[in-house]
């Protein structure tokens, strides 16, 4: 007989789990004892049960696996909704193992219940509570399936305290087979056939196709096709940005011209991702129900095809695997307008790129400072961003290449920064790791910069301070001009408040400060916080305050 907590630990070693990100508690003490026994488990212990999760949510996008994350019952619980949150939009494996009152309390209004299945119900693939200790291996082995299977997502499993205590004879079971689904050969026939017709076919390519082989399938297959590639939101890091056949990243706000060229396209291929609303600039590339082109989507979850939009072929199969099918297919000879296609889809990303340092009365346009770590960063960084209109420069002005590690919250939430970054530095191995995070977002989740001195990970962190939630700032600008409320942020000094907590701060002042002060801060062996005192004019990579009033 062994106890419960042993086999669930167990379980999580034949699943290969090696990190585990949590916020200790009483209501799951006997599988914290446990890990104490555990050399190959990783224990990160976050400050906040939001931080916990996001970085979770991170490890899981940096590593391909399941993230794992374990929280005390109640308010850990909910403080952790955020990132069941973000791994439900991201398409993030993730299972999060939650403590739980006592069995013969449950349905009592115990001190810190919570029905999960209620709360976490509409968010996460499945949440079950393991009242039987012979269930749990069979219950946590099912939660890794389900977390990795069809649309990856979030699996809670709510552990009631006293159940962890219990003793079973049941062994612990290893993961199950993640069935992989591969396009026929007639449907990869059909498809390459439709993209050979195309004068001016596009490539939309989403997440499920970020693995290392899916890259590299991607990038042989524009060649070998002479498509342009656009990247879903946050999704950056699967084509070189400076390629010929990069068109454009989707994000949130893109200029009109975006929209309108990407329009002309007679064919889109949409592969491995879901076609958000973000990504399609709010149904409109392609339009939603009919769109104006022919429509290929490929996605392993049939769930998503044609459940917005009128598809012309939909390929329930995985993206690597359809990918890796086309580009075992001769090309034959593009059409006579494809290379000129190319070309104007390409100017779309290569047009901004292109930046002259601007000057601003009211502090440093933080693209000057996005262009300059351009030219002297790694091309195998990675690069965590939080959210907020500050990473509209980084979506801009950055080159990002397939050797990059992007680490983004692709729903939009604030607070991925910090967390996001300390679980690359965790699995950087030598790695440069930079943050970009808004003044805003850092003081959602920074305190986890304590784990970042802790294990004295070199990452550097750079915080836009320019006094203002500018994402809702700019649009109180244009829907309530003059009626500024509640976006204004009296802010701390960030540099100093890194190093209370035993980092090293640094400060960007002018333009003057941006060589010299990045050359510092990527030099120094430990982690860094750069605060750059951030113009709220240039508000945004493609807007200025000026251009809002105006």
């Amino acid at each position: 007989m062994v106890k419960a907590a042993r086999i669930l630990l167990e379980t999580l070693q034949l699943h290969q789990v090696d990190r585990v990100f949590c916020v200790p508690g009483e209501s799951y003490l006997s599988l914290i004892d446990a890990f104490y026994d555990a050399d190959d488990i990783d224990v990160v212990t976050s400050r906040h049960e939001s931080g916990a999760t996001l970085m979770a949510v991170a490890d899981a996008k940096i590593t391909g696996h399941a993230g794992v994350a374990a929280v005390s019952r109640g308010p850990g619980a909910t403080n952790a909704s955020i990132g069941i949150h973000v791994a439900q939009q991201d398409a993030v494996p993730l299972v999060l193992l939650v403590g739980q009152v006592a069995r013969q309390d449950l349905g009592r209004e115990a001190f810190q219940e919570v029905d999960y299945r209620q709360t976490f119900g509409d968010m996460a693939k499945w949440v079950v509570e393991v009242d039987n200790a012979d269930k749990l291996a069979e219950s946590v082995r099912r939660a890794f399936h389900i977390a990795c299977s069809g649309t990856p997502g979030p699996v809670v499993i709510s552990l009631p305290e006293d159940m962890l205590d219990d003793e079973t004879n049941t062994a612990p079971l290893g993961p199950s087979p993640t069935p992989i689904s591969r396009p026929a050969p007639d449907q990869v026939s059909d498809l390459c056939d439709r993209i050979s017709r195309a004068e001016r076919p596009l490539i939309i390519a989403g997440g499920q196709a970020g693995s290392e082989e899916g890259r590299r399938a991607l990038r042989a297959v524009s060649e070998a096709w002479n498509v342009p590639v656009a990247v879903s939101f946050r999704h950056q890091d699967l084509f070189d940005n400076t390629h010929p056949n990069f068109s454009c990243h989707l994000g949130f706000n893109m200029p009109a011209v975006f929209r309108d060229t990407l329009n002309e396209a007679d064919l889109v291929v949409a592969i491995g991702t879901r076609l958000g609303d973000v990504t399609t600039q709010g149904y409109t590339i392609p339009a939603a129900p009919k769109p104006r082109q022919s429509l290929v989507h490929v996605y392993p979850d049939p769930h998503h095809l044609g459940r917005v939009f009128e598809t012309e072929l939909a390929i329930a199969a995985d993206a690597t695997e359809t990918l890796a099918a086309m580009a075992t297919v001769n090309a034959p000879e593009p059409p006579p307008g494809r290379a000129d296609w190319l070309a104007r889809a390409h100017d779309l990303s290569a047009r901004f790129a292109e930046w002259s340092p601007k000057s601003a009365d009211d502090g440093v346009v933080f693209g000057n400072l996005v262009s300059h770590l351009g030219e002297c960063l790694e091309e195998d960084a990675f690069i965590a961003v939080d959210a907020g209109n500050f990473s509209t420069w980084v979506h801009r002005l950055f080159p990002f290449k397939s050797s990059n590690t992007f680490v983004g919250a692709v729903a939009g939430a604030m607070g991925m920064g910090v967390p996001g970054a300390v679980a690359s530095g965790l699995r950087a191995n030598g790695r440069q790791v930079v943050c970009f995070v808004g003044d805003g977002g850092f003081q959602m989740t920074g305190n986890e910069i304590s784990v970042a001195v802790e294990r004295k990970l070199p990452i550097r962190i750079f915080v836009s301070n320019n006094g203002s939630l500018g994402t809702i700032r700019l649009y109180q600008e244009k829907s309530y001009p003059g009626r500024t409320i509640a976006t204004e942020l009296p802010n701390p000094d960030f540099a100093k408040l890194a190093e209370a907590f035993g980092a090293k701060g640094l400060k960007i002042d002018s333009d003057a400060d941006i060589a010299p002060v990045t050359k510092e801060a990527l030099a120094t062996d430990g982690p860094v916080l750069i605060e750059v005192r951030t113009s709220l004019e240039y508000i945004a990579a493609y807007v200025t305050m000026t251009d809002i009033r105006g």
